[in-house]
Order: C-alpha cells, then structure tokens, then sequence
C-alpha cells in the first residue's frame, strides 16, 4: 500500500508538471533580443554551479535533499526576464542537478524535476497575477523597487512553500511520518526557507545591477553567490564535525563502565520520540535529542568512574561528586560554542524534581525546563530497564508501577502521560535486556536513588 501511494502521487506531479509545460508562455522567452538570452544563459550556468557544490542533508531514515543557492539565479531570471524564464531556469538546473550530479534513481529523480516544474510555475502565476513583469526591455522611467517587491517577495514565498510541501508529502508516503514532522525537520535545515528568503535581495539587486551594466552586472552576482555558498558549507560542516565528535566523546566516556554502554544513544532516541509525541516544535525536538545525547558528558572525568561502579550506598560525600556532574557538563558545554543554550540548561537541570528536591538548583515544577522534563523521565527509563552494579534490569510492570507513582513527585505528569499512552515505553522495552527472572525487587525509593526522598521543598508564595 505504501508503494502504490507514493508510485501514484508521483504519477500525479508528473503529470502536474507536464500541464505546466504546456501552458507555459515560452514564446516571450523566443523574442528576448541575443543579449538578454546570453543574460539569461550566465544564470542557468551559475544556477548549475551552484547545484554542482550543494550540500547534502538527510531527512527521515533514508530520504533526503541538496542545499544549492539555485533559487538566487531563479528569482534574478524571474524578475529579468518573467515567470517562464524561472520554469526553463529551474527545470534545466534540477535536470542537470538530479541526473547529472547526484544521479539519483529514475523515480526520485523524476519526481524532484517535476516538483520544481510545478512550483516554479504556480509561483510565476501569482507573480504575473499582483502585476510582475520583466524588468528587461522596461523603459527605465517605469522600473521602481517598490512596483516590484510584492510579485517578487511573493514568487519566492509561494516557490518555497510548494517545494518543501512537495517533498515533505513524498517523505511522509513513502516513509510513514507524520507530515508536520518531516515539513518542520525540512525547514530546519541548511538551505531551508528562512535561509533562502534572507539571501533572496541578491537576486533583486542582480536583477537592476543587468538594467544598469548588461551582462556585467550578471557576473557581479558570483562573487556574493562564493560568499553565500561559503557560508552554508562553513555552517554545515561545523555542524557535522561538532555532532560527530560529541558522540565520539560521549562514546568514550560510557565504554568505560558496561553497564552505561549505548544509555546516552537510547536516552536520546527515546528523549526526541517523547518531545515529538508531546507536539514540540522540530528545532525544540532536535535540541532536546542533543540533550539527551550530552546529558551526562559531565561524567568525563576519571573521578565518577569507581563511583558509578559501586554497587552498595553512596556516601553523602559521594553523591556530592556525583551530583557535581550535572555542573561539569554545564561548564564543558559553554566551552563550545556551537552548543545551544536551551541544551545547555537541559543538561544543567536533568537531575530536577517536580518537587523541588532535586539538584542542582532544586527549581520546583514549570521552573525546569521542558527538555530537562524530559531527560529525566527518559534517563530513568533507561536505567530501570538495564542492568545496574547493585541489581538487575526491572521487569517492564515494575517500570510502569514507578513511573506512575512518580508522577506528580519526580516527573512531570504531562511527560509519563505521552510516555505511558503512545506506546512508546512498551516498545522501548524491547531493545532493552530484560527476559531475565528477577526474583527480588529493590525498595521503590532505590530504583532510581539509593538515598531516600526528601521532604518536597514548600514555596513561600502562592505560584
């Protein structure tokens, strides 16, 4: 079923596109002068460079999409030379780009052609419908920013939109994910709308720098296309490098003790599936994913090694180190720059309660922040279901039996509540190594804290 409905809804683009084609007014393209079609041919040669060096980004498990600086040349072509010159631009370009460049199978590439075809198009109606026209040929009298800022700021709005909810709807047949998800996980990525409408004034100055220099003026647009292009990269490659060598990082620290090898990875899978059941937007997802990634980086140090090792009661003195980990990990995290603040309090206030008797700073219910809600229901989870120095993994009714008392005292019962009915605890259970008898249960107050509770803190004010 899933096959037949992305094959058909491919089908329908195709054909959507080639009814665009047809209606498409390529005879005013015909009697540009020879000047204006060498314009017009430097573009599509700079929209094809820029797809040659387009950086990847992946979305979903196995789909994903090229970040190229196309749409600067499109919108300049547009505003030159009118909406058809954008469709021939836009379809050369992607021609070039899907088959030539990342030689992508028949189908998907296919389908990203004729995508572009129709949004290409349908933004050019709604240019000509608020009065855009070409600005070549235009008696110089009657060429103003103002007359043209609304068909061109609407072109690229309306350009935008139909890609990214083209691709998105194609993800989410073919991949079974909730359309807002793929639609926001799209947009935050390099290359993604925002991006692409901040740099979308160069096209409009491209476009009067041709009225005043010709063909100069189009060769003035490589050098900020170099800057632009250079940008993106720069920022995409951090990004990566960064990623990479937190989990590397993160990697090292847990294969040192067997019994937290793979629980920052989990925490992390299970923190994002839990703040994605909650409607969180993406760019909160993907932050509280981070979160739990890092969430015990503080534990670097050699000194918590013995300690997470010991399987009796830790000292007063030796919960203090411990609980000194959240601390650490805030201080090595402001050393990068590249790491969020949102994540940083995360990983600062994963060790709250509800309660308030939590640390470091015992904040006290909507004062913790909603990815540290999270960490600390997902981290307990983790832990209850795994083996641990001073006990065996915990049988999935015990997990749920603590989770619910919990509720309300150590955990956020909006978190528990999208945990305990989307499903998602019972199938995290299943990669964890339980199928063992456990034939003594540990105390309720040593699941998950060998000391016992604390009195919950009161508030002096009413809150």
């Amino acid at each position: 079923m899933k096959e037949r409905g992305i094959r058909v809804y491919i089908g329908l683009m195709c054909a959507a596109a080639v009814v665009c084609l047809v209606f498409t007014r390529w005879s005013s393209l015909g009697t540009l002068p020879v000047s204006s079609k060498l314009a017009l041919g430097g573009l599509t040669l700079i929209a094809l460079l820029s797809e040659s060096v387009a950086i990847r980004m992946s979305v979903g498990a196995s789909a994903g999409g090229a970040s190229s600086i196309m749409f600067i040349p499109m919108l300049a072509g547009v505003q030159l030379f009118g909406p058809p010159a954008g469709v021939a631009l836009a379809s050369v370009t992607m021609l070039f780009g899907e088959f030539a460049i990342r030689r992508k199978a028949p189908m998907r590439g296919t389908f990203n052609v004729a995508q572009t075809i129709v949004a290409a198009t349908v933004a050019g109606w709604a240019f000509t419908l608020l009065n855009g026209v070409g600005l070549d040929g235009q008696p110089s009298a009657s060429i103003s920013i103002g007359s043209q800022l609304w068909p061109f700021i609407t072109f690229g709005l309306v350009f935008l939109a139909l890609n990214h909810a083209a691709v998105s709807l194609a993800i989410t047949l073919s991949q079974q994910l909730p359309f807002r998800r793929v639609w926001e996980r799209m947009l935050s990525h390099s290359g993604g709308s925002l991006n692409d409408l901040l740099i979308s004034p160069v096209a409009l100055a491209v476009a009067f720098l041709y009225i005043q220099f010709e063909l100069a003026g189009i060769l003035i647009l490589l050098l900020p296309m170099l800057f632009i292009r250079y940008s993106y990269l720069t920022t995409s490659r951090l990004r990566e490098v960064n990623a990479d060598l937190l989990k590397a990082l993160v990697k090292a620290i847990e294969t040192r003790d067997p019994y937290t090898s793979g629980h920052s990875l989990r925490v992390s899978h299970l923190a994002r599936q839990i703040a994605e059941q909650l409607g969180l937007s993406q760019p909160v997802v993907e932050q509280i994913e981070m979160s739990g990634l890092l969430h015990d980086i503080g534990k670097i140090e050699a000194d918590y090694l013995e300690l997470l090792r010991k399987p009796g009661p830790l000292s007063a003195a030796e919960r203090g180190v411990i609980e000194s980990h959240v601390t650490k990990g805030e201080e090595f995290l402001r050393n990068l720059s590249s790491v969020p603040e949102p994540v940083i309090q995360a990983v600062r206030h994963h060790h709250e309660r509800e309660d308030g008797c939590g640390y470091p700073d015992n904040l006290l219910g909507d004062e913790i922040p909603v990815g540290a809600k999270i960490i600390v229901v997902s981290d307990a989870v983790d832990a209850m279901l795994s083996d641990r120095p001073y006990r065996q993994a915990l049988p999935l009714p015990v997990v749920r039996e603590e989770l619910r008392a919990q509720a309300g005292k150590q955990f956020d019962h909006r978190v528990i509540r999208a945990l305990m009915t989307s499903g998602l605890l019972t199938d995290y259970a299943e990669i964890m190594p339980l199928g063992r008898e456990v034939t003594e249960i540990v105390a309720k107050r040593q699941l998950l804290d060998p000391r016992p509770w604390p009195a919950p803190r009161k508030r002096s004010q009413v809150e």
